[in-house]
């Protein structure tokens, strides 16, 4: 869940990424896993979801710990950057820069995805 303003808009990395709606200041955490509200799926129930839905979670998941992760907010609309502003700390995504408004938020995939989001895309 998103604990900071945001929106999502064009992205100059990919597509459309999350931006900053408010200034983040360095150290302030920016998400972290509700349940209830966020959705995990261990690999064995992502595999019984319909295709439509694998392949959604596909494009939008996140790959942590074994399961896959679904934000329900825009979340999943942040992108990767070898520079990321934001890193994971103790089951939060942190600033780990001052943030101005309007600047888009990203995360280093590598942090919690080493593959990039990619390893359960593989088909067998």
């Amino acid at each position: 869940m998103l604990l900071v303003k945001t929106y999502v808009d064009r992205s100059a990395i990919h597509g459309v990424g999350l931006f900053a709606g408010e200034f983040i200041r360095k150290g302030k955490k920016i998400w972290r896993f509700v349940e209830g509200f966020d959705r995990c799926y261990s690999p064995r129930q992502f595999a019984k979801l319909p295709k439509p839905a694998r392949d959604y979670l596909k494009s939008y998941g996140y790959r942590v710990d074994g399961e896959i992760l679904y934000t329900v907010d825009h979340d999943h609309h942040i992108n990767h950057s070898d520079d990321a502003n934001t890193f994971w700390r103790n089951g939060y995504s942190v600033a780990s820069r001052d943030i101005p408004k309007g600047a888009e938020i990203t995360n280093d995939y590598r942090e919690f995805d080493p593959v990039l989001c990619a390893a359960f895309l593989k088909k067998k």
